[in-house]
């Protein structure tokens, strides 16, 4: 038998060749694609990490500066405390003057005062009196002073203080200018 090849072998080795130089001319393309890609986002990313470098160094070379204002801000809490306080105390000392002037002129001469509580908005004041008179005369008279409201008494009690029976009191209101 004999074999008759009619196809020529030159041509294939040829075609076969050019798919190998194709082939490498491609992946040669590709890596050379992916190194640029990977060039350009690796240069962006070395700039942006300069630019956050940067700013860290500029933040830092801001921070005696900040800690500067924020002592600034701790010193003016401060100050605005206490003027806070001293408008307070100027409040405090008009409203105690006034309210032991009041008190004196309304007191007669058969009561005494043993105590006077302030807490905020709010005063209780305890005493004795020989008469029950002159204890409802100072309720009514502290009533209509114009600071007090809401001036009523909570209790009345009989004592016996040696030998002699009196009246203690408490009253008890609202206070403020």
């Amino acid at each position: 038998m004999i074999k008759i090849n009619l196809l020529p072998k030159k041509p294939v080795r040829a075609a076969f060749r050019y798919d190998i130089y194709l082939f490498f001319f491609i992946v040669v393309l590709n890596l050379l694609i992916i190194a640029s890609f990977y060039f350009f986002n690796y240069r962006g990313a070395s700039n942006y990490k300069a630019k956050i470098a940067a700013a860290k160094k500029e933040i830092a070379s801001l921070d005696p500066i900040y800690q500067q204002y924020l002592s600034m801000e701790r010193e003016m809490k401060e100050i605005r405390r206490r003027i806070q306080a001293m408008n307070g105390l100027k409040e405090g000392r008009a409203l105690a003057a006034r309210t032991l002037y009041d008190l004196s002129s309304h007191v007669r001469e058969s009561l005494w005062l043993t105590s006077f509580k302030k807490t905020e908005n709010r005063f209780e004041l305890e005493g004795r009196s020989v008469e029950n008179e002159a204890i409802s005369s100072l309720t009514e008279s502290l009533s209509k002073v114009p600071y007090m409201r809401g001036v009523e008494l909570k209790s009345v009690q009989e004592t016996t203080e040696q030998g002699v029976v009196l009246k203690k009191f408490v009253i008890q209101g609202n206070i403020s200018l």
